[in-house]
C-alpha cells in the first residue's frame, strides 16, 4: 500500500502521539523515542514528496535524510517526565 504525503505525515503524528501518551502512562522513556524511531524509519524506507513537487533524487535524499535525523532524535534524547 503507498501512502500519500499528508497519509503519511497523519500516521507519522499519530505514532508520535501514541508513544508520548504510552510512555507518560507506564512512566517509561524508551517508548517516546521508539515512536520517533519508527517515524524516522517510515520515512527513511518510504520517502513521499507532495503532491504537486517534482520528484527527483535530491528531493527523495533529502527526505530520508529528515528520516534519519527522527532516528537520531530518538536515540540520544531521553525525556525525562517524571
Amino acid at each position: 500500500m503507498k501512502l500519500s504525503y499528508k497519509a503519511q505525515q497523519i500516521v507519522s503524528l499519530v505514532i508520535i502521539l501514541l508513544a508520548n501518551v504510552i510512555s507518560t502512562l507506564l512512566k517509561h522513556w524508551i517508548y517516546r523515542s521508539a515512536g520517533f524511531v519508527a517515524c524516522g524509519l517510515l520515512w527513511s524506507i518510504h520517502p513521499v514528496l507532495p503532491q504537486g513537487t517534482e520528484i527527483s533524487d535530491k528531493a527523495l535524499l533529502w527526505t530520508r535524510i529528515a528520516g534519519v535525523i527522527l532516528i537520531l532524535i530518538g536515540i540520544f534524547t531521553r525525556a525525562y517526565i517524571y
